[in-house]
């Protein structure tokens, strides 16, 4: 594993990168005290940038002992993050406040031995899990081969073919995270059952807190940290779908009658609202919604809560969608497997599948008597599911709906974009009216 630190922002007025004026420290430094000096702010970043070491013990003093931690949001660092797991990256992916592009499986065929192998384990262990690897990656060739012989195109074969390819498959992303999210995230990360993870904190901590170690205090993980990275098994869910609470169209319809300058009868207004006035209400708005418009804030009023069963592919989709709460389960064998249409339309292609299915539920099985289920995790694959307990507001959802409904969207995190919208559209149906991916959309713009 290696975490490199790629860039960071600086004063614009900094020329020698070199010098200790380099850093983003005096940025946040010059901002905290903007609420408290009158000088213009032009004058404070001057202040900031020739006493370093005074900028720092101020950052360490506002941040730490006054609590104000936003002031550490100033300084915004670039990482690269090269040769980790996908486990060990939707560890880290799992943190809202960040920007993360990742290699991406869908369009990149992949290399023979691309993988990670755990530290923990024993020499025994360590060669069982490394022949399943070598194995799987050499299902995830033999299936792209013979989907294109079937005629399939390049890119189906590559991506109904990366089903079998293990979590333990190594990755590399861009990061882009402020040194307040920084901070939480080594933290909690610091706290991780699995080693990788810990070590990619510890990676994260050290290249940030290079150049601005005032920015840094907080990151010996607490018991709330070891907790939120202690997923639960994946739990039954019937239908691998289900809407277990929702809010209907009054949520958003009784604001909308508010911003009409009635809040008086905001509420027994839309009960006593006829149907007719009651989609006019929405039309008022939605009518001149746009292609790329975000819905209005007040959208954010309906929330729904769904239960999920997805596959490890499926999920690589949904964790991009970190504006919402997402609370995940380990994966297992438990809640089966994803497989792919192709696939199960090719006899030969399942018959790879299946065995190569079997094999990793076997040694999943053994290393998870041995070593606990996280280890055990690595021998999984693409095709293996998680639960997923999903809270998301009507606003972030037609996003979701905007990307993962459209033709372009990876056919798995598509069909259940689809099963997700229609029961957010039978509960709240005019709130929802105007949901669908970008290419079935006829809107201006």
């Amino acid at each position: 594993m290696r975490v490199v630190l790629a860039g960071y922002n600086v004063d614009s007025s900094v020329t020698d990168l070199g010098s200790d004026s380099a850093t983003p420290e005096t940025l946040s430094a010059a901002y905290a005290r903007i609420s408290r000096d009158p000088r213009p702010v032009g004058e404070l970043r001057e202040a900031a940038r020739k006493r370093v070491e005074r900028a720092r013990r101020s950052n360490r003093q506002i941040v730490f002992e006054y609590g104000h931690g936003s002031v550490a949001e100033h300084a915004v660092f670039n990482l690269d993050v090269l040769d980790v797991s996908r486990l060990a990256a939707e560890a880290l992916q799992s943190f809202r406040l960040a920007s993360f592009t990742e290699k991406s499986q869908r369009y990149i065929r992949l290399d023979e031995r691309d993988w990670i192998v755990p530290e923990e384990l024993t020499g025994t262990q360590s060669r069982r899990l490394t022949g399943l690897l070598g194995d799987l990656f050499s299902a995830y060739s033999r299936m792209f081969d013979l989907l294109l012989s079937e005629g399939a195109d390049e890119s189906s074969a590559r991506e109904d073919s990366r089903y079998v390819l293990p979590l333990a498959t190594s990755c590399q992303m861009g990061v882009t995270m402020n040194a307040r999210e920084i901070e939480h995230a080594v933290r909690r990360l610091a706290s991780h059952p699995l080693r990788e993870v810990r070590e990619l904190a510890s990676g994260m901590h050290e290249a940030c807190s290079a150049v601005a170690p005032s920015l840094f205090l907080f990151t010996e993980p607490t018991p709330v940290d070891a907790f939120d990275t202690a997923p639960p098994p994946a739990w039954e869910i019937p239908g691998d779908l289900a809407l277990i609470r929702s809010d209907d169209d009054s949520a958003v319809g009784s604001w909308l009658i508010r911003s009409q300058g009635d809040g008086s009868r905001c509420t027994g207004g839309w009960r006593d609202m006829p149907g007719p006035e009651r989609k006019a209400l929405f039309d008022r708005v939605l009518l001149n919604l746009r292609l790329h418009d975000s819905l209005p804030r007040c959208w954010e009023l309906c929330r729904f809560v769904f239960e999920i069963n997805l596959s490890a592919t499926a999920y690589a989709q949904l964790k991009r969608h970190r504006m919402c709460t997402q609370l995940v389960s380990g994966y297992s064998p438990g809640p089966g497997v994803t497989v792919p249409p192709a696939v199960r339309r090719s006899r030969a292609a399942l018959e790879i599948f299946e065995e190569a299915i079997s094999r990793s539920g076997d040694l999943y099985a053994a290393l998870a008597a041995e070593t606990g289920s996280r280890l055990a995790e690595y021998a999984l694959t693409n095709a293996h599911r998680r639960s997923v307990l999903l809270s998301v507001n009507a606003r972030e959802l037609y996003h979701f709906s905007r990307l993962r409904e459209d033709e372009h969207a990876q056919w798995d995190i598509r069909e259940l974009a689809h099963r997700m919208l229609g029961m957010a559209g039978e509960a709240a149906p005019l709130t929802m009216s105007l949901s669908g991916g970008k290419s079935s959309m006829e809107l201006p713009g």
